[in-house]
């Protein structure tokens, strides 16, 4: 950032290449806003579906929430430190990989979170596609054209424009799942627990799937939390997200599976009368578009710190028009083979990130001027974690998929950063970054300051 900038300046640009100054923390509230809409996506509740379907209901429940649980304190450990410093995804990875090694991994996971936005403009197209049986693949790749746009709208405004978009959201879910609990899952009563399921899944990969819904935006956490003022309020609002909006939306979505008990219905949509189907797919393209936005945010993020001449729009601009090709094409349809690449690829990185603050530097702050453009001891710890996790996931495809490479990783990066670390770039900068730590203004030229 130039000394020319203004203040409104840096705000315009989300402050995608600063930390968050205390001025411009917003608290719990707002984060905890924009997370919950994230959170209930309609999505969501499509994949609690899937996993009923293939678990049976009770089952399906206890893999949900283990997932989830699985999720928040992996998205609670990298929050913790963008919350309490005030830094997003990317200034992390560049803390901890290095200036030009965090390249690799920011463009890879907004590559992916940009799938993820694509996928959510491709889903609202077939609804619409569903709902009004539209048979034109061309009239479905306009639908999705129109849509990207409209979701990109928010995001290229800034993370309050988001926040307006979830006080519609939010209520418009609600009057969802009371329609549903109403007319399907209450008359259905005690008969939605005896379901069984078709047995396609086992219980572990339906725990996999439960969590790997979140595994790229959850990696990502410190593009939303960093506003927050504290550490400890970054986790609340990561609790806010997964254990009491995620989690809770993935049962619903398992007991009106059970309810429609019709695997061959479309996003629970199953009524003749286009008087309840309009309104149905009003409301869960709402909620797509709360999800659509937070992703195209994630990518931005991404993009403008590691694609040169990006500047924020620029970079949500750009996100927006490869997610729009992506959908309108088609390609990103399948959300299972997604959620696996996802859970496979992306937890290795977020581990050495969990490893460096909390092993290695100890919950220091994070510094921004290591020698070495390259820590080879984080990319060799992401590389063998995505090894093993590939391994592990074709050797033993009922076990949790993502879990065997988050340890491996976790443990080389801490063994390599103590055992080798100026010879691998790994050596703790000596100074820290401007961010402000909950409250307390760093010196310019200090060691790490304790948390």
């Amino acid at each position: 950032m130039s000394t020319s900038e203004t203040p409104d300046a840096v705000i315009n640009e989300e402050y995608h290449s600063t930390p968050v100054p205390l001025a411009g923390r917003l608290g719990f509230g707002q984060p905890a806003w924009v997370w919950s809409g994230f959170g209930i996506a309609f999505i969501c509740a499509v994949i609690g579906g899937t996993i009923q379907q293939g678990l049976g209901t009770v089952e399906a429940i206890l893999a949900i929430i283990a997932g989830n649980v699985i999720l928040f304190v992996y998205a609670s450990a990298l929050g913790y430190a963008s919350g309490k410093w005030g830094l997003n995804f990317p200034l992390t990875v560049r803390a901890v990989f290095g200036g030009r090694g965090s390249i690799i991994p920011i463009v890879i996971l907004a590559a992916l979170v940009t799938g993820w936005f694509s996928f959510h403009t491709w889903l609202t197209a077939d609804i619409i596609k569903v709902a009004f049986t539209i048979e034109s693949g061309v009239g479905v790749a306009l639908i999705a054209l129109a849509v990207g746009v409209i979701y990109a709208v928010p995001v290229i405004f800034g993370i309050k424009s988001m926040a307006l978009v979830r006080q519609i959201a939010i209520p418009a879910m609600v009057l969802f799942v009371v329609y549903y609990l109403v007319t399907k899952v209450v008359p259905a009563g005690s008969a939605l627990f005896e379901s069984t399921g078709d047995g396609s899944m086992s219980f572990l990969t339906g725990v996999g799937i439960a969590w790997a819904t979140y595994a790229v935006s959850g990696t990502m956490t410190g593009d939303i939390v960093r506003y927050t003022r504290t550490g400890g309020q970054a986790v609340g609002v990561t609790a806010v997200a997964f254990l009491f909006s995620n989690a809770p939306f993935m049962i619903l979505g398992a007991l009106f599976s059970a309810a429609i008990d019709d695997p061959t219905v479309p996003y629970f949509l199953d009524s003749d009368s286009m008087t309840v189907l309009i309104p149905l797919a009003a409301i869960a393209i709402l909620s797509t578009w709360s999800t659509a936005d937070a992703c195209l945010y994630n990518a931005a993020m991404g993009f403008s710190n590691s694609l040169p001449g990006f500047n924020w729009r620029r970079a949500a601009i750009l996100g927006m028009v490869l997610g729009i090709v992506a959908a309108m094409s088609g390609v990103i349809g399948n959300v299972t083979n997604l959620l696996i690449a996802i859970g496979l690829i992306v937890p290795p990185v977020g581990a050495v990130i969990i490893s460096d603050y909390f092993l290695v530097r100890r919950r220091h702050g994070f510094g921004m001027d290591r020698i070495a453009p390259v820590n080879l001891a984080a990319i060799i710890a992401v590389v063998l974690g995505i090894v093993v996790g590939v391994f592990m996931y074709f050797s033993f495809p009922n076990f949790i998929f993502g879990i065997p490479g988050i340890t491996v990783s976790l443990v080389t990066y801490a063994l390599l950063a103590k055992g080798f670390g100026g010879a691998l770039g790994a050596e703790e900068p000596t100074l820290v970054n401007a961010a402000e730590a909950e409250g307390i203004t760093k010196p310019t030229a200090a060691p790490s300051v304790v948390a």
